[in-house]
């Protein structure tokens, strides 16, 4: 929000790239990222326009092309290379005498510096060599050069060069690009079965010892496959995913094969749903639902949250500040109602355009903006997919996260009738209903009744059952085969040397009632009981096969 990327965006079906890279954005950040991670998102839209440009310029040039033939591999190169405004004739012009003069001077001017500068070392060799036998009586040829003492400059240039040389690495040290990294892209394997017995950390520990391993994810268990599962192991993405896939391919985990293959890639993240969403009075529903359904879900998770007093209090959400002010229509009914009434006592009507049970999708830019805020809050912060009414409880252990997103879709191009826009309204609510009601453990008396078991009750339980009477004054513990005078021995018995059995016991009964007390927990479904029917009608009412009465 502070950097405004929420403020420019549109959740329409036509700016579906933009959401992508708003979605993607948010993972990055997720993954501890940086501004400089950011960059990759341009880069990947850069390269995006490329390809699309290349594309676009293939299809121009094969339209150009007439039909049934093809242009020989030289002249596509020359197409390639050159300019497309060129024409061919300007291309295959020779060039100029001038032109290769120039080449031919340019060329010849290193080879005479080079035969210059061979002389002048065979001319040093030879002084140096004859200033050994005469030191001062060197006299030196008319028009030739004064011979220049090689020595002492070289020798005062050369300690100049490496200080200059030392001293330039220590004030411009090299620093290290830092590359933006890709974060919100992963490498992933799908394995189709895993057995009820298997546990999350057996896979994680096997999963481990591969290079770029991340996480793990387990779906629930299916009752109509067995109670297996489904699972994705999600690896970082520069690994070979291909050659740990291959690994683990005959690796057995409790007799049970894994068999994983590689996952793809989402191919369609932005889809859309119908664009009678688009209505003013249907954004406006949406804004409240959203509003609501925002503010139970913070709740939930105890989000905004201020200290006053040592006590947390909830605070407002910024992105429900002056949401109030989108939740009340206004309408000029004074106006209209002076009007037509007028008109009424001059015995005129007001004039019918077409249907006037239909009406036009009119769309209300204003609305727009604030709904998508809260859509995209709803989306990255509590993953719940508005428009379908849905949420991904285990996003964050799955290998896309942010993936998928339902926006609206295209106007529709007749008009909707009212009755359509309330059914539409209606059906929506009674969708988003659960997300609302969704209870994470069951009431204290819905959990008496499934049978919710009292831990002080099952160690007494425990302890009667391992105390065995043998006859008069004589008692067995089964536990360590001890025998006592009386029950009270054994019970005490059991409670000292037997304290780990009752921690195991506990153990089990807490384990049981928080496996009982989940809304969530798999359940075999309800069936409801089937209605007789009416008195006087049984007769009568001719039998309909099932599913076909709608």
């Amino acid at each position: 929000m502070e950097s405004g990327w929420l403020n420019e965006i549109q959740l329409d079906m036509e700016k579906a790239p933009a959401i992508i890279k708003i979605l993607d954005a948010a993972v990055i950040k997720m993954e501890g990222g940086t501004e400089i991670d950011l960059k990759i998102l341009d880069e990947e839209e850069e390269q995006a326009k490329r390809e699309a440009a290349k594309k676009e310029a293939a299809k121009k040039e094969e339209a150009k092309t007439p039909e049934g033939q093809s242009k020989p591999p030289e002249e596509k190169e020359a197409v390639v290379k050159t300019d497309p405004e060129k024409e061919p004739e300007e291309e295959e012009k020779p060039p100029k005498p001038e032109e290769e003069e120039e080449r031919k001077v340019e060329k010849e001017e290193p080879e005479r510096e080079s035969r210059k500068s061979s002389k002048r070392k065979r001319k040093r060799s030879g002084d140096s060599d004859d200033g050994s036998d005469s030191e001062s009586g060197s006299v030196s040829e008319p028009g030739s050069p004064k011979p220049e003492n090689p020595g002492q400059n070289g020798q005062e240039e050369s300690p100049k060069k490496e200080e200059e040389e030392e001293e330039k690495p220590k004030e411009k040290p090299k620093e290290e690009v830092v590359k933006p990294r890709p974060l919100h892209k992963t490498c992933s394997l799908f394995i189709r079965n895993v057995a009820p017995n298997i546990s999350k950390a057996e896979i994680t520990a096997l999963c481990k010892r591969y290079p770029g391993f991340l996480r793990v994810a387990l779906s629930d268990p299916q009752p109509e496959r067995r109670f297996l599962r489904k699972g994705y192991v999600t690896f970082e993405r520069g690994v070979n995913i291909k050659e740990i896939c291959w690994n683990l391919q005959n690796i057995r985990l409790r007799e049970c094969e894994l068999s994983p293959v590689v996952n793809r890639e989402l191919s369609w993240r932005i889809r859309h749903v119908s664009g009678i969403t688009q209505h003013r009075p249907i954004l406006r529903n949406d804004i409240k639902l959203a509003a609501r359904l925002i503010h139970a879900l913070d709740e939930r998770g105890q989000l905004w949250r201020e200290a006053q007093d040592g006590e947390e209090v909830a605070a407002q959400n910024p992105i429900l500040k002056n949401i109030t002010d989108y939740l009340i229509d206004e309408v000029s009914a004074e106006e209209e109602d002076l009007l037509w009434g007028a008109g009424r006592t001059a015995g005129t009507e007001p004039p019918k355009e077409g249907n006037p049970t239909e009406i036009s999708v009119e769309r209300d830019e204003k609305l727009v903006k604030v709904l998508d805020k809260l859509l995209l809050y709803l989306r990255i912060v509590h993953s719940v997919d508005y428009y379908i009414n849905c949420d991904y409880p285990s996003e964050d252990e799955m290998p896309t996260r942010c993936g998928i997103m339902h926006v609206r879709g295209p106007v529709p191009p007749n008009r909707v009738s009212h009755r359509e826009v309330a059914d539409w309204q209606k059906t929506f609510e009674e969708k988003l209903a659960p997300l609302f009601a969704v209870r994470e453990t069951l009431s204290e008396e819905e959990a008496l009744k499934v049978g919710k078991k009292d831990p002080e009750q099952e160690v007494e339980k425990f302890v009667t059952a391992n105390t065995q009477e043998l006859g008069k004054e004589k008692w067995l513990c089964p536990l360590s085969g001890k025998k006592f005078k009386g029950p009270e021995f054994v019970r005490k018995h059991i409670f000292n040397k037997h304290a780990e059995k009752i921690e195991e016991v506990k153990k089990e009964v807490s384990f049981f009632n928080n496996f009982l007390m989940d809304s969530k927990r798999p359940a075999l479904p309800e069936v409801k009981p089937i209605q007789a029917p009416v008195a006087g009608q049984g007769k009568s009412t001719p039998l309909i096969a099932p599913g076909l009465y709608r």
